[in-house]
């Protein structure tokens, strides 16, 4: 399989049952048309860092992702990084303008944007990778084989999470067939609005485990 998505949480909360209970940090890899922006400082086509993406030639969309080359838990490399939290930095509670479109610093927090993990996904079948780290540098990890959305209309509907394996815990795949929400745009299962209860989006079936 040559294509890839990770999520990963460094340091978020102390407490990583927690953070392995929300999963609200995300990130995302793939093996598809790269060209590296570094290039032009002479740094080698491998490393880890900015590139631009093409997913497909006959629209000419093209974006920034931030591709990490490292060898994650013996899932292999040439991942692409959708959302990263590490230090606080960046403020996570947006609307569902910004998780469409993205926000943050591709170089330090940040989310990539729905519709770009769509663009990707929608090509063909993806791994899923979830990182979580607490504040004593436990680390957890939680993969899925094949990870698909939906599209805007559709409400970036999470179609497939595939199987899991990890020492995480799974806590994904019941949000399976879950429409994304954000504080605006409550779209879960639960009397709650999650988005407002858990300070971010994401695809919520109900706030809390049940």
């Amino acid at each position: 399989m040559d294509n890839k998505i990770q999520v990963v949480n460094n340091r978020i909360d102390g407490s990583l049952n927690k953070l392995s209970e929300q999963l609200q940090n995300i990130t995302t890899s793939t093996a598809q048309r790269f060209t590296k922006l570094e290039q032009k400082q002479g740094r080698h086509s491998e490393n880890s860092g900015v590139y631009i993406m093409q997913t497909d030639t006959s629209n000419n969309l093209k974006f920034e992702v931030l591709r990490d080359w490292s060898n994650n838990h013996g899932f292999g490399d040439n991942w692409i990084v959708f959302q990263r939290r590490f230090d606080g930095s960046v403020n996570f509670y947006r609307n569902w303008t910004e998780y469409k479109q993205g926000f943050g610093d591709l170089r330090g927090e940040h989310w990539l944007g729905l519709d770009k993990l769509h663009a990707i996904v929608k090509t063909r079948q993806h791994e899923l990778l979830i990182v979580l780290e607490d504040f004593e540098g436990v680390i957890a990890y939680a993969h899925y084989d094949d990870f698909k959305i939906g599209n805007e209309s559709e409400k970036y509907v999470l179609k497939s999470v595939g199987r899991y394996s990890g020492n995480a815990g799974d806590s994904f795949s019941r949000h399976k067939n879950q429409k994304f929400s954000t504080y605006d745009q409550d779209n879960d299962k639960d009397s709650l609005n999650c988005a407002q209860s858990c300070g971010g989006a994401w695809w919520y079936s109900f706030c809390y485990y049940r």
